[in-house]
């Protein structure tokens, strides 16, 4: 590797790896963690499988509903996907819906949605003001009209599901080009997207790939694009303990939000109107009110966006040596500096926040996979398995050298396509330059051969994310956020340096890049704040009328001398560069990666389920507590006095005063537990979940809302690339808290009509001895996990279950303290 290079990614990577085992945070909490654990592999059958492991498709339900039925399961497969139905006849499944990559689900026949308040957190902050700070305060609507707008936001419902592999396979058949192959590749997917689309109106349409590749699926929704925000509790509800208990537990956070979705008179999705009405779904989820215990079964409903547990070995050492300590290091940096704006102005803090909450989610999703995958030592578990798969045939080992190529090209360009592939996160105004300047060269192209994303049905979207951009902008955080790009830039090798940023370096050119923590400087050196002023000064794309002009006339952008549009046409030209390479891997890895995965399914002798890909799954599991990497023991659940306990009048423990009111006589409300004696706040559980999974319903033996999926615990966060039956822990929000909340604090009576729920009296409790321990010791656990049963139908299994190159045998190594940054969203 070039000098210049190696130097970026030895700042960027040492540092970051530091940082995935001692995170500066806002909070600075210390968090123990095992560092490492040796691996020893005995070559045993792995003919079996967790039972609730999986992510199954509707296509798999009545497989695998002998086991959820053994599991507790009381519906038949057919009530809950039933293939020959659509949106209104198809099963309880349909429920479920997606929102803006969130899952969500209706609630009532009324159009009611339940889904987390980080879900909801954009639309908060659209609406919020210094004066009406709804993440703040909270949000209640009393009656229909009083319910705020969630723009640019919309509802989709699944509403059929068609097997594709064949047209797909047949406009590949023959290509020998790699780029070829990916353009035939978008295209056939695309042709298909428009005539599914133009059947009807408000329809989206998406080909979604499977199992490596190796199937594709068209899947078509109804899209409601009128949704309205009906109730969110204060950030000190749906965020409570903040950083300090993000990925923890025991945890006592509220995570809950109510919208609506509406359309138009005659019932049919529709814009948003003045005269809409609310939505009447056929399929949405009555309330238990009974809740859930432990050993009880439930289900996770909904879109959970990506995991890897197929991912070739080669690739999962680059992202465990590389891509993800830097997204530890960088992010880091720029979560501080957005931390350090929003505590200068509160309306900047509004503005920043939903912007801020994004990079964390990132940023300490990263740290937590670098420390599973670390206490695992499952690089080395794949990289013998992969071993052991090219030993098989020259076909096998052939497979593996095309994949592992692929790794070493990304590892030779990862510090220059760090910095393209994250320019999202760029200034506001270079954000909105780019968006235009690729909408415009998009526009010159016939529609099936453009970018995703830039097509003519992504027209409003577009729009409404440029106007959302101009409300969040702040022309300091702007000049920061640019600085630490140039920064960072500097530090490239000059093979590998980009043009863009190099014409506005200027005198900063060559000046040291972007200094590491340990030389106790915060933030991006002056030489780089100068360049950014200078190249940020007399933009206008964050003033709304200059950029609706520009929008609609592609011609307005060529001709523009606003310096971000310059930068961003200049990016353009190392975006296409990288882009064609990118087109070359895609077009490789649709020959590479099916022909990978069938090797691994005959190695692992069992049924596997397809990684999740944001399509709509169903996890089955159990209510279980675990216990933590030290041997603490966990309970499964947690309930009020636990969050009193906590409470500590300001910082992310502070709860509301009504709350703490209503909490003094809490045991006396008809929402307690009656084998807890408090009311339930969140629940554990061993479901199978990842990000897009925030906001699942979570549904019990009976079909029956029990609460909302809203994180995993820290030792899950590396179960995208490996389940673990003993700690592999989905947190829930118990829906009995949203209940009390809404009876007893915030007297929402229409809100508990609608959810049938409002004439409910308990029968008597009964409050044993040991009722609400939490109340003794909130961080103390009394319940052992529960052992898992074994049974086939799995994947990418590591504890409970020998994995392909045998079974695991783990000697911890020691604890070393890991500082946990901020909120992430799983």
């Amino acid at each position: 590797m070039a000098v210049g290079h190696s130097r970026i990614e030895a700042g960027l990577l040492r540092v970051a790896r530091a940082l995935a085992r001692l995170t500066p945070m806002s909070r600075r909490l210390s968090v123990p963690l095992c560092l490492a654990c040796l691996c020893a592999p005995i070559l045993l059958s792995t003919q079996t499988a967790v039972a609730t492991e999986g992510q199954w498709k509707p296509s798999q339900i009545a497989q695998i509903h002998p086991r959820a039925a053994e599991a507790g399961l009381e519906l038949d497969a057919k009530a809950l996907w039933d293939p020959a139905g659509d949106e209104r006849t198809g099963g309880l499944m349909r429920a479920s819906v997606n929102i803006g990559g969130c899952s969500a689900a209706f609630i009532s026949a009324e159009g009611l949605i339940a889904t987390n308040h980080h879900c909801a957190y954009g639309a908060l902050q659209a609406n919020s003001t210094v004066e009406h700070d709804y993440l703040k305060d909270g949000f209640l609507a009393e009656t229909r009209a009083e319910e705020l707008p969630a723009e640019g936001r919309s509802v989709r419902i699944l509403r059929s599901i068609t097997d594709v592999s064949e047209a797909i396979r047949a406009k590949l058949d023959g290509i020998e080009d790699d780029v070829a192959r990916a353009k035939a590749y978008d295209q056939a997917r695309n042709e298909l997207v428009d005539a599914c689309e133009a059947a009807a109106e408000f329809r989206h349409c998406r080909v979604a790939s499977f199992f490596n590749h190796s199937e594709f699926e068209l899947h078509e929704y109804v899209e409601l694009r009128d949704l309205r925000l009906v109730y969110a509790p204060p950030s000190a509800i749906g965020e409570y303990g903040g950083e300090t208990d993000n990925w923890m537990w025991p945890r006592h956070t509220g995570d809950f939000a109510l919208l609506r979705a509406y359309a138009g008179p005659d019932g049919q999705p529709a814009a948003h109107a003045p005269d809409n009405v609310a939505y009447a779904p056929a399929q949405w989820l009555e309330p238990s009110t009974e809740g859930v215990s432990p050993d009880d079964f439930v289900a996770i409903l909904g879109y959970p966006g990506k995991t890897e547990r197929y991912l070739w070995a080669a690739e999962l050492e680059r992202h465990h040596e590389q891509w993800l300590p830097m997204r530890v290091g960088i992010y880091g940096e720029w979560i501080e500096l957005l931390e350090a704006a929003g505590q200068r102005d509160e309306a900047v803090g509004i503005k920043v926040a939903a912007f801020k909450k994004s990079l964390a989610n990132r940023h300490k999703n990263a740290a937590g996979k670098i420390a599973g995958l670390d206490r695992l030592n499952f690089v080395a578990t794949r990289l013998a398995e992969d071993e052991r798969l090219s030993s098989h045939s020259d076909e096998a080992k052939a497979t593996l050298e095309g994949l592992a190529a692929i790794s070493a090209a990304r590892r030779q360009r990862a510090s220059r396509a760090f910095l393209l592939d994250n320019l999202r996160y760029a200034p506001r105004s270079l954000v909105i330059a780019r968006a235009l300047a690729t909408w415009a060269q998009e526009r010159a192209k016939p529609d099936l051969e453009r970018k995703s994303g830039y097509r003519d049905r992504d027209h409003d979207r577009v729009w409404n994310r440029l106007q959302q951009l101009t409300k969040d902008h702040d022309a300091q955080v702007d000049v920061e956020l640019l600085a630490s790009f140039l920064a960072y830039a500097d530090m490239l090798d000059e093979d590998q340096r980009i043009a863009g940023f190099d014409a506005i370096l200027g005198a900063a050119k060559g000046q040291g890049g972007m200094p590491t923590r340990r030389d106790g400087v915060a933030g991006p050196p002056e030489p780089y704040l100068a360049a950014a002023r200078a190249a940020l000064e007399g933009s206008a794309l964050a003033n709304p009328e200059a950029l609706a002009k520009m929008f609609e006339d592609p011609k307005r952008v060529a001709a523009s001398k606003d310096p971000m549009l310059k930068l961003a046409r200049a990016l353009l030209g190392d975006l296409r560069e990288l882009g064609q390479v990118k087109d070359a891997e895609r077009g490789r890895l649709l020959e590479l990666a099916p022909s990978y995965f069938e090797r691994i399914a005959e190695l692992r002798g069992r049924t596997l389920y397809s990684d999740a890909n944001g399509t709509l799954r169903l996890s089955y599991a159990t209510v279980q507590g675990y216990a933590k990497w030290n041997d603490e023991q966990q309970v499964a659940q947690t309930v009020l006095t636990g969050a009193v306990a906590k409470h500590k009048d300001a910082g992310e423990f502070d709860l509301p005063d009504a709350v703490l009111a209503k909490a003094k006589s809490a045991s006396q409300s008809r929402w307690i537990d009656p084998e807890l004696g408090d009311v339930p706040v969140a629940f554990l559980a061993d479901g199978d979940t990842t990000g897009g999974n925030s906001g699942s319903p979570v549904i019990d033996a009976k079909g029956r809302l029990v609460g909302f999926n809203f994180d995993r615990v820290w030792e899950n966060v590396a179960g995208d690339y490996a389940w673990r039956a003993i700690q592999s822990r989905n947190v829930i929000s118990d829906a009995r808290y949203l209940y009390w909340m809404l009876d007893e604090v915030e007297g929402a009576e229409h809100l508990l009509k609608e959810l049938g729920v409002a004439d409910y009296q308990p029968s008597a409790a009964k409050p044993g001895p040991d009722s609400a321990p939490e109340a003794a010791a909130p961080e103390g656990a009394k319940q052992a996990a529960k052992p898992a049963s074994s049974k086939p139908g799995c994947g990418c299994t590591v504890d409970g279950e020998p994995w392909a190159p045998g079974l695991l045998i783990f000697t911890f190594a020691g604890l070393a303290g890991v500082r946990t940054r901020t909120r992430s969203r799983r």
